[in-house]
């Protein structure tokens, strides 16, 4: 099945281009979308994921054509 994946520029992802289509299996989760982007485990508990406009959780299955934005939040003063 085919995704839309963006995120916003403090996140880094090498994989593919922002603002593009990834491809993944059939009832893949968020987590496997991050393991295909070769997110490292221990940075993926601080990005959040959008998807359609709705924050979801990583377990959350992913359907065909989903809009899914990845957001690192960040903070200061």
């Amino acid at each position: 099945m085919k995704i839309y994946v963006e995120w916003t520029g403090l996140l880094h992802i090498h994989e593919i281009k922002n603002k593009s289509f990834v491809e993944l299996e059939n009832n893949s989760t968020v987590s496997n979308l991050f393991d295909k982007l070769k997110l490292k485990k221990e940075h993926q508990k601080y990005i959040s994921c959008f998807v359609n406009g709705s924050e979801i959780k990583k377990s959350n299955v992913l359907k065909e054509g989903d809009k899914v934005k990845l957001f690192l939040p960040t903070g200061g003063g």
